[in-house]
């Protein structure tokens, strides 16, 4: 396998992760501001959303 084939995957998430700044933001600031409490799903709403816009960014679900 060659180096560039083991990095496309990655460098396509990084992508479809840029296209998701807003959704990335909101969970980001989620975890930040719930960081010394956080507790399982306390952020899962906007976990689902950011998911979801780089599952739709790759064309494919996880």
């Amino acid at each position: 396998m060659t180096h560039r084939r083991t990095l496309e995957p990655l460098k396509g998430l990084a992508r479809a992760a840029g296209q998701c700044a807003t959704q990335a933001e909101q969970y980001g600031q989620c975890m930040l501001a719930n960081y010394q409490e956080i507790r399982r799903d306390a952020c899962a709403a906007e976990f689902r959303a950011f998911k979801a816009c780089v599952e739709k960014q790759m064309g494919r679900r996880w």
